[in-house]
């Protein structure tokens, strides 16, 4: 027999008696007696706007009126032009911004538009 297999063995014939020995002892947690409540929350706690780098170069253009106006379910234009609405609204949204590069991404488009150039004649 390895000395795996002996280690395991010791531990198996251990448990009865370390729970017979641990019978007498206080439990462990303060709360088992406590009654918790049972209502779940679901939302989101990283949403990020076209004010963050990241989403607004990626074509977020949903500003954060227009996410908090989603997740309290009415319904909204994405940024891709169609109508979305959620099936339940949210318990709570969180809109997360980088602070570097804030704005960034809606002052570019806001240059594109005036200079009436497309995004892709800026990529050569």
């Amino acid at each position: 027999m390895g000395i795996i297999q002996k280690l395991f063995t010791v531990l198996l014939l251990s448990q009865p008696i370390l729970a017979a020995a641990d019978k007498g002892a206080r439990e462990y947690s303060p709360y088992l007696d406590q009654e918790y409540r049972q209502k779940l929350f679901f939302g989101d706690t990283h949403v990020h706007t076209p004010y963050s780098t990241d989403a607004g170069m990626a074509g977020n253009r949903l500003g954060p009126d227009e996410v908090y106006r989603f997740a309290r379910g009415e319904e909204v234009t994405s940024s891709s032009g169609l109508r979305a609405k959620l099936q339940n609204p949210l318990d709570f949204l969180v809109v997360t911004g980088h602070a570097e590069n804030l704005g960034l991404a809606p002052m570019i488009a806001e240059c594109v538009t005036s200079a009436h150039m497309a995004p892709n004649d800026l990529i050569h």
